[in-house]
């Protein structure tokens, strides 16, 4: 007659046991998920103590191009913060490098007025070309009023500017997607 095993309590090891940290990875990265969501509908809703709970530590970390994206809006019209041009072009131009399409419109915007930044209609063609590249409908007719506001050599280093940028942030990455 074979013998039976006794069954025997072993502890449960976290760290050797795949399917429990696979489980946990996953509930982690959805609660991130949900907190910046949490965060976008607390902005939307006007709770902006409760937005920037969420979107501060997510944007410092440099890993969430959507969270440096509504901080610099929310610098951009003072919902939380004060008002401050330059926070929010710093912002935005986080959120620009790391292929957030809007951002990069805004931050176009803000140097072709000298919001935030100094004035300057090459950068400002520039950031409206990359925002154009990666589809921005609005990009388009902003790329044309500022050229139309430069004289043939300020546009001949703002076309060459455009294809660096292009060249460095037309594309996005995979952290900025939609899986954020």
């Amino acid at each position: 007659m074979p013998r039976r095993r006794r069954w025997q309590w072993r502890p449960i090891t976290l760290f050797n046991d795949k399917p429990f940290v696979a489980i946990t990875l996953l509930l982690v990265s959805f609660a991130a998920r949900a907190d910046f969501n949490d965060g976008v509908v607390a902005l939307m809703a006007g709770k902006f103590e409760t937005a920037l709970k969420v979107f501060v530590p997510l944007a410092e970390s440099d890993k969430h191009a959507y969270a440096q994206y509504f901080r610099a809006r929310m610098y951009e019209r003072g919902q939380g913060v004060g008002q401050d041009s330059k926070v929010a072009a710093n912002w935005y131009r986080k959120a620009a490098e790391s292929g957030v399409n809007d951002a990069q419109f805004r931050l176009a915007a803000m140097y072709e007025a000298g919001a935030g930044v100094p004035q300057d209609l090459e950068y400002a063609y520039g950031w409206y070309s990359v925002a154009a590249h990666l589809g921005s409908a609005k990009a388009g007719p902003a790329m044309a009023r500022t050229k139309a506001q430069m004289r043939e050599e300020e546009w001949v280093q703002a076309d060459k500017l455009a294809r660096e940028l292009i060249s460095k942030y037309g594309l996005v990455p995979q952290t900025t997607s939609r899986s954020q």
